[in-house]
């Protein structure tokens, strides 16, 4: 099989610059996509709403519409020109997030989240493409680990600053503070970026050759890619736990824990945030390293060595919820956020470069489509419902261990990726 891939990485300091400047923006879309779970108590409280209807906001108000979106943003992506999507995108999802803060009730705070989820939907295949053309197959790991570093960030800002907004001027002005850096970033990243080449950092081979025009063509050469389809469905296994346990987690520590909302968004801040960033840069820097060093890029050793990240997270997380102590908790959680996004760049590495230069975009749409509908949707969903379901302050706590049983069946998906690419003749064909 051939398994192992060399290209030189695209030199110079403007792909790192370029890396910033994506980073920034996905740290935009962190922001805006977490801070509907730090509001969902003083939320509730207002609107009088159920667990189940929180988990809806939190949840298929935003994941159902991402999903809708995606199929049509990453055939765009694929086709046009990515730094303008971006921008436009950016500008979107910012100010729907700062509109949401206007929100008179349930439908009109859904159809916020709503217009959020669809813009959102064409951060992730737009920023992960550009990278790819930016950054080798040596790099490339490393580089996605580094923007996945805006996932935390973005949550730590949202829990931090969010918390801190929130106790004083309330939950609106988290909104609008939250809308406001993506409105800023736009004009920049439209004026300074620059749309790369396609597929000039990727080996050729002949799958990569075809470009077909329809979009069940497309699919149907994505889920011929060994080992693809696994990969897709172990991220939308393990969105449903680790975002849902996100979403919750501060509703947890102020009902089981009874901690003050801006303490409870500090400590999410810490250990998804600033741990869980961490994780994430070191996780991609460590797999590409040991790449180098056994002879280039191994897309199934770079699956198997993912394939432990979403284990240990799922283990954590739901000893997170059993313990009753407050310290051993807070040890547990912390090391569960470190965890958390630890997987990203690793597993990301795996799907844009086995997908190639011409289906990438479509490839990270696909993913993300499972992973907002079937994860962020039905996973935050899943938590308020066993919430409801169980009653009492503990029922959110089994609702996030529920979910956290997705996130373990993932990491056993991307062993049988590993394995399915370590037996095909070659990626990518």
């Amino acid at each position: 099989m051939k398994a192992r891939m060399e290209k030189p990485t695209a030199m110079g300091r403007y792909p790192w610059y370029v890396l910033g400047i994506l980073t920034l923006a996905q740290t935009c879309h962190g922001i805006d996509r977490a801070i509907i779970g730090l509001v969902l108590a003083p939320v509730g409280r207002e609107f009088a709403l159920t667990d189940g209807q929180l988990g809806i906001l939190a949840g298929f108000a935003y994941g159902i519409f991402f999903a809708l979106a995606a199929l049509p943003f990453g055939m765009a992506v694929d086709r046009w020109n990515r730094r303008n999507l971006m921008a436009a995108a950016l500008t979107l999802w910012s100010g729907a997030t700062a509109l949401c803060g206007l929100a008179t009730g349930f439908w009109t705070l859904v159809i916020g989240r709503a217009a959020v989820g669809t813009a959102e939907a064409g951060g992730s295949p737009t920023g992960m493409s550009l990278l790819s053309d930016y950054f080798g197959e040596d790099r490339r790991a490393t580089a996605i680990g580094i923007w996945y570093l805006s996932s935390g960030i973005g949550l730590a800002i949202a829990f931090v600053v969010g918390g801190a907004i929130v106790q004083n001027v309330g939950w609106r002005w988290a909104f609008v503070a939250a809308g406001v850096p993506g409105l800023l970033l736009a004009p920049i990243l439209l004026l300074t970026v620059r749309e790369p080449r396609r597929g000039a950092l990727d080996a050729p081979t002949p799958a990569q050759r075809d470009d077909p025009a329809g979009l069940m063509q497309r699919i149907g050469l994505l889920a011929a890619r060994p080992g693809l389809l696994y990969c897709i469905g172990a991220i939308v296994l393990i969105a449903a736990g680790i975002y849902g346990m996100s979403t919750w987690l501060t509703t947890f520590l102020i009902r089981v824990h009874d901690m003050p909302i801006a303490r409870a968004g500090t400590l999410i801040a810490i250990a998804y945030g600033g741990l869980g960033s961490l994780g994430g840069f070191l996780a991609g820097w460590v797999i590409d390293a040991i790449n180098r060093r056994r002879g280039g890029f191994d897309p199934a050793r770079t699956a198997l060595f993912g394939a432990f990240i979403p284990l240990l997270t799922a283990v954590t997380g739901i000893a997170t919820m059993l313990v009753q102590d407050l310290q051993p908790m807070l040890v547990l959680m912390m090391a569960c956020g470190f965890l958390s996004a630890s997987y990203n760049g690793p597993i990301y590495a795996v799907i844009v470069t086995i997908a190639g230069p011409r289906l990438r975009g479509l490839a990270v749409s696909v993913v993300q489509l499972g992973a907002n509908l079937i994860g962020v949707g039905a996973g935050t969903y899943l938590i308020g419902a066993v919430s409801d379901y169980v009653g009492g302050n503990e029922g959110v706590a089994w609702g996030i261990g529920t979910a956290m049983l997705f996130t373990f069946a993932g990491g056993l998906m991307l062993l049988m990726a590993s394995r399915a690419i370590r037996r095909s003749p070659a990626p990518g064909a």
